[in-house]
């Protein structure tokens, strides 16, 4: 299993909504470390304002990429129980994340 830390800052999310989210990135991220094998550490800091939504990442002290990765908030929402949403959140991570490590 990863080490996964996220950071997270919130301004328009309210609390249990944020919560979900958290949980849903940190379950998402820890699938593809197994999945892929190509991360064992990942810290991650997602932020929200005004429903706009970016998140950084460094894997295994690893950050090549420094532009944040847009993520919409409908996105995020519609993952947390749609399998076609989160389908597509964690596809859009794992290039990200490709792009990261400078793959």
């Amino acid at each position: 299993m990863a080490d996964i830390a996220l950071t997270a800052a919130f301004s328009s999310v309210l609390a249990p909504d944020q919560d979900a989210i958290k949980r849903l990135l940190t379950e998402t991220v820890e699938q593809l470390a197994q999945e892929d094998k190509a991360f064992t550490r990942a810290k991650l800091v997602f932020t929200e304002s005004d429903e706009r939504c970016g998140l950084t990442a460094e894997l295994d002290g690893v950050k090549r990429d420094g532009v944040p990765l847009a993520l919409p908030l409908d996105l995020l929402e519609d993952a947390q129980t749609s399998a076609g949403a989160r389908a597509q959140l964690k596809e859009s991570l794992r290039l990200y994340f490709r792009r990261v490590m400078g793959r």
